[in-house]
């Protein structure tokens, strides 16, 4: 995790969006005056969006949980994709 305050992330602005996108880390920028904002990398906020949508149905969620806690276990199975 990286943390930095407005005025060190203003001024050096492209070094730490750099650091943020190639290191995949959140950068988050504090305030004395306001709310804190928390900086990603685009690929990084697409990701946790999709977690939270596939979590969103309780359903899902369990079923998405207990494969992971399979998987875990042991009981995984590995298989070839079919291409068409």
């Amino acid at each position: 995790m990286q943390i930095t305050t407005y005025t060190n992330f203003r001024q050096q602005l492209k070094s730490y969006l750099d650091k943020v996108r190639n290191s995949h880390t959140p950068l988050f920028v504090t305030s004395a005056n306001g709310e804190d904002v928390v900086v990603l990398a685009k690929s990084d906020y697409e990701s946790m969006e999709e977690t939270f949508y596939l979590l969103k149905s309780p359903k899902n969620a369990l079923r998405l949980l207990q494969g992971i806690e399979n998987y875990e276990k042991g009981l995984g199975k590995e298989r070839n994709l079919i291409e068409e």
